[in-house]
């Protein structure tokens, strides 16, 4: 009996303090709403895949390429603009010899999105290329800004093929390697 009676004195002994202990607190709380903004952000990568097709080149016919680039946004929308250097010879723009940049504009090909409102995914070259957008010392073509929303749910996160082309009007060209460049501008709108 004298084993039992210990036992209960110190379960009284622990609810009464507990019981103490919530009475004799005061307690206070508040609550704030917080707010965080995402901004719209875009990368544009390196490029993934360079074709030029060169097989049975004949002069005086366009020189096709196709660059694909990586374009990961958190939007569904996504405006896109090509530049596009004229090919110099050895890659030196302050050389002779040079092959312009051909055709009406550059095509855009996106995996699963559309050019919006056209749909036609040519964007035409500007008469004037806008300062900046060329390296210095090049010359070439810059697109018009074509608007690109993603055909799938979510954000724009996919491959975006861009396509130029070259025309070599002059038959004395030089033989030897040219050179030039092409840029891929993303932008996204707050």
């Amino acid at each position: 009996m004298k084993a039992k009676s210990p036992a209960i004195l110190v379960a009284v002994a622990l609810g009464c303090s507990v019981a103490l202990a919530q009475s004799s607190v005061n307690a206070g709380s508040a609550t704030a709403h917080v707010f965080a903004r995402i901004a719209p952000s875009i990368a544009v990568s390196e490029p993934r895949a360079v074709r030029i097709d060169l097989r049975d080149h004949q002069a005086g016919r366009p020189i096709l390429s196709e660059i694909q680039f990586l374009v990961r946004t958190n939007t569904q929308e996504v405006e896109l603009q090509v530049a596009c250097t004229d090919l110099y010879r050895a890659g030196d723009p302050s050389g002779a010899y040079k092959i312009p940049v051909a055709g009406t504009g550059a095509r855009i090909v996106c995996e699963h999105a559309n050019e919006t409102p056209t749909g036609d995914r040519l964007l035409q070259w500007q008469p004037a290329p806008p300062t900046g957008l060329l390296p210095a010392g090049w010359t070439g073509a810059v697109t018009e800004v074509g608007t690109f929303t993603t055909s799938t749910a979510g954000t724009f996160t996919q491959n975006v093929t861009v396509g130029v082309s070259w025309h070599a009007t002059d038959p004395d060209l030089p033989t030897g390697e040219y050179c030039g460049f092409i840029k891929l501008i993303g932008m996204v709108r707050p």
